[in-house]
């Protein structure tokens, strides 16, 4: 079954795999009740399609050899939508495994969708489809089936033909440029981390003021901050419903602390209780303003039109390319486009040549769009 689940069983597989020059990797875990998530199983696969499951949870296992792996900068790591992978790997080794390719990100730049699954691109390119049945399994329960164990390792062992047909369209299309931003954005470790004084964006709240906003801020960075502590879930310690009732009553004391209805008082320390107090009077008390974010909305010249004819450039150029319109540009780039504003992604680099130029023209009226034998068509003025 491929199962490694000794120290010494992880240090031949990895001294086998150091010789080759990718490999592929997927991780399962659990978060539900931990603020990080909790590696369960890790799957790795070398270049030709062999698959390995390590036993993350085994007592005293010895990972180290694993992640000297994914930091040897010689060998290229292949994952699909590597974001929560990357954050496991992130907490446990405190760095970002280098070199990586992502084939979400060159799935999307040869033209497979927005956000494209990994079941997809193993259907659509390798013509297998994926028993996804195990999807929401605990990983962390014991032990581990054979099914079970088939159904992790496939997640490496398809990914290694994929890896190869991608980056050789990649590089016959001359793409390489338009999935480096993608990529790139891995490495950026603030990615993995959260501040606990953004939390409350988070958090919905309605018809509220500055004051119960600055509350709210408070009392959420401090749960948060607990959250981290005890590697616990945060809902656990405060739900959002209750941050908002706090933030509006702004209880001054343990009395009126008492009176939000569904704070779970019981499992409340004394301590926690006061930390509460603290926060709603720190909040109540702040002058500070530069946390209030400014409204993004559209600016008021703006016309909707113009952001829907953009809007069909846009896909008309995703067609054109075969590529993701999500890799392009949003409506956000677009809005900035129609009101003048050149501080876009669209507007830079490979999305400059292949759209931002012709949507320029179109909003100074240099060009026109028309249609030709059931076919959209641009028209120099």
């Amino acid at each position: 079954m491929n199962l490694v689940s000794t120290s010494k069983d992880v240090k031949n597989l990895c001294d086998k795999l150091s010789k080759d020059k990718f490999i592929c990797i997927d991780t399962e875990f659990v978060r539900e009740t931990f603020y990080f998530p909790k590696l369960c199983l890790l799957q790795i696969g070398d270049s030709i399609g062999n698959g390995w499951a390590i036993d993350a949870l085994v007592n005293n296992i010895d990972l180290s050899p694993m992640y000297s792996l994914l930091l040897d900068t010689k060998i290229l790591k292949v994952f699909h939508a590597p974001r929560q992978d990357l954050e496991i790997f992130y907490k446990l080794i405190g760095k970002i495994p280098n070199p990586i390719f992502d084939t979400q990100s060159a799935g999307m730049a040869c033209g497979f969708g927005d956000s494209v699954s990994y079941e997809v691109l193993v259907r659509n390119l390798l013509g297998i489809k994926i028993d996804k049945s195990f999807r929401y399994r605990d990983w962390s329960l014991r032990p581990l089936k054979k099914k079970h164990l088939e159904y992790a390792i496939g997640d490496v062992t398809y990914l290694s033909k994929i890896y190869r047909f991608l980056s050789k369209q990649i590089v016959k299309k001359k793409r390489s440029n338009w999935i480096k931003e993608e990529v790139e954005k891995f490495y950026n470790t603030d990615l993995y981390l959260t501040d606990p004084y953004s939390a409350w964006k988070k958090v919905k709240i309605k018809n509220s003021n500055l004051k119960s906003l600055s509350i709210l801020r408070e009392v959420a960075a401090l749960r948060e901050q607990v959250a981290q502590k005890n590697n616990t879930q945060k809902n656990m310690i405060l739900k959002d419903e209750v941050l908002v009732k706090i933030a509006f009553n702004a209880p001054k004391s343990l009395s009126n602390l008492k009176k939000i209805r569904g704070l779970p008082h019981s499992k409340l320390t004394n301590h926690m209780k006061s930390s509460i107090i603290e926060s709603v009077n720190k909040g109540t008390n702040n002058n500070n303003t530069s946390w209030v974010p400014k409204k993004n909305n559209s600016p008021p010249n703006v016309s909707k039109l113009i952001i829907k004819i953009l809007n069909i450039l846009l896909k008309i150029t995703a067609e054109k390319y075969n590529i993701s319109e999500k890799l392009i540009g949003n409506r956000r780039d677009l809005e900035k486009i129609a009101s003048g504003i050149n501080d876009t992604k669209v507007l830079k680099g490979w999305r400059y040549d292949i759209f931002g130029k012709t949507a320029l023209y179109f909003v100074s009226g240099k060009i026109a769009i028309s249609s030709s034998k059931n076919k959209i068509v641009l028209k120099k003025l």
